[in-house]
Parts: structure tokens; sequence; C-alpha cells
């Protein structure tokens, strides 16, 4: 069987011995490095696996989508909650990608509902951290509401796809690159980098999605002219990362004493909040409390 890199074309034998247990593999070209996957049986496109992503921002969206562009899947977009419950209810996705911030329904909410459907118990759910920062946070999220995984933002380039691939059926047992042999050499001499440019290549690209999704994050909030609505929706985000970090303390937290026992999240919240909307530092402890009133009400909602 001749299996082709579809980035660089180099064509590959797979051995004759070779055992195909799985409809679809993770193959790296050996050549340029390329990770795709390939299809050993011909799939009809009902039977494609079907990946949904629910994300109000749609330069996170793009990023996402271009991240999944080597699996051969369909793909629908939810930019609200609720419509991204009614996709995943009625389509049942392999995969549902979500934003912890996701707007009309908080991202933990959205899972646990998931979760708690015992029709939707093969749905895998990956939440992603809302904030573009990559130093906020040093430790990993407690629970993660149900969730089978979590990524943060601006790993969003360089580690979703073996995420999505760990949690498709089918394709979680990348073939050995021991296990493929070329048939030809490369004629393109721009295609014969050693690993080490490959790498900074690669590098490169990765860093440029993260800051074309860290500029676009404050583009965002840059719209906004009204000062109190620009405050809100970042205080939002910020303590829904808050949220996905902390579950077993929010769990327990009321209105009176979620100061306390949050008090470093808390009072970094109010700090980065001051730092990114200078112009209402003092009422950022006010938008904050207020953001962290609604989740706690979601919260006591669920249960």
């Amino acid at each position: 069987m001749i299996i082709t890199c579809p980035k660089c074309k180099t064509n590959y034998k797979l051995k004759d011995d070779f055992s195909v247990t799985a409809s679809q593999k993770k193959l790296r070209c050996n050549k340029c490095g390329y990770v795709f996957i390939y299809y050993f049986k011909h799939s009809e496109e009902n039977s494609l696996p079907f990946i949904v992503i629910a994300h109000d921002d749609y330069r996170v969206v793009t990023a996402i989508k271009k991240v999944l562009g080597p699996i051969k899947c369909k793909v629908e977009t939810a930019y609200e909650g609720n419509d991204a419950y009614k996709i995943i209810s009625n389509k049942k996705p392999a995969v549902a990608i979500i934003d912890v911030a996701l707007p009309g329904m908080f991202g933990f909410e959205l899972c646990e509902k998931i979760k708690n459907d015992p029709s939707l118990k093969d749905v895998k759910v990956i939440l992603v951290a809302s904030i573009y920062d990559r130093t906020r946070y040093k430790r990993k999220p407690q629970n993660l509401y149900g969730a089978d995984d979590y990524i943060e933002k601006h790993h969003i380039p360089d580690g979703l796809l073996n995420k999505v691939l760990a949690l498709l059926p089918g394709s979680k047992q990348p073939i050995n690159n021991q296990e493929l042999k070329a048939t030809k050499e490369l004629s393109d001499a721009s295609l014969l980098k050693d690993n080490r440019d490959l790498l900074l290549e690669k590098t490169k690209e990765i860093l440029e999605e993260r800051e074309k999704i860290r500029k676009h994050e404050q583009t965002v909030l840059d719209s906004i002219t009204d000062k109190n609505v620009k405050a809100r929706k970042l205080a939002r985000l910020i303590v829904s990362d808050i949220a996905l970090y902390n579950q077993e303390i929010l769990d327990n937290v009321t209105h009176e004493n979620f100061r306390e026992m949050l008090k470093l999240d808390f009072e970094d919240a109010i700090k980065y909040l001051s730092h990114r909307i200078p112009e209402i530092k003092e009422d950022a402890k006010r938008f904050i409390e207020e953001a962290f009133l609604e989740v706690i009400n979601k919260r006591k909602g669920l249960k």
C-alpha cells in the first residue's frame, strides 16, 4: 500500500506484514515532519468524525479550524452556549471544544450538561481557557467539571491537535516512524532541510499564530467603547478561568466567603483587570465581584 504525504508529496510503502487495526491512523512524514491522518478505508461523508467548536471569538475559531486541518472531519461552530448544547444534543459529535467563558452558558455548565446526559456519553469535551496569558497559572485544573481535557488559549497552535487526536475513536495509536519506508527521494531542494531547520520553521509558525490570537484578544476589547461593558466582558473571562482552575473550592464557596476562600485569585483578578483597563481601576473590585457572583449562582443552579 502506497501512502503519499499531502504536504511534500513523498511516497511511502507500508510493510507487507503491517496490520491495519483502525480505519484511520496518525502518520508523520519522515521527510518534512508533517503530521496527517490517513484513512485506510473509504469513508462516506456521514461517517466522518464530527467536531463542534463552541467559542464566540472568530479568530480563535479560525485558529482551531486551522489546527484541525490534518484531520479528515466535519466541523460546526456555535458562538453561544445554548446553541452549542442544541447542536451537541442533536448531532452528538465525537469531540466538543468549548470556551470556558462561552456567552449564554459558561463552558463548565455546558460540559456538565453534556456529561450528565446519558445520550451524550460518547461526546468528548476539551475546555479552552479564556485569557491569553502564559504566566497567570502555575497549576493544573482540579477536576475539569467532567471534561476529558483542557487547553490554554496560547497552546492551541501547538497542543490542540494531539489532544483531539487522542480523543477521536480509531486514532489513538500513531504508527511508529519505523513502520514507514520511503520509495523515492525528494526532488525539490527547498524541502531538503535538516531537522533543526524544520523545528525552527515550525516554532516560528506556532509563535506567529500565538501572537495573532493575543493581538486579536486585545483588539476585541479595544473595539468596545463603553468602559463598563468592556470591564464586565474581561471580568467574566478572568473569573471563568479562575473557575476552570478551582472547581473543588468553587463548589464550596458562598456569596459571603468567596473573597476569602479564593483570596489570591480574587486579588490577582482585580490587579489584572486594572492593568488591562486602567480607566476602571477604582471599580475593578466591583466588576470582579459581579463576575464571581454570576459564576457562583450558576454553580448553585447546577446542584
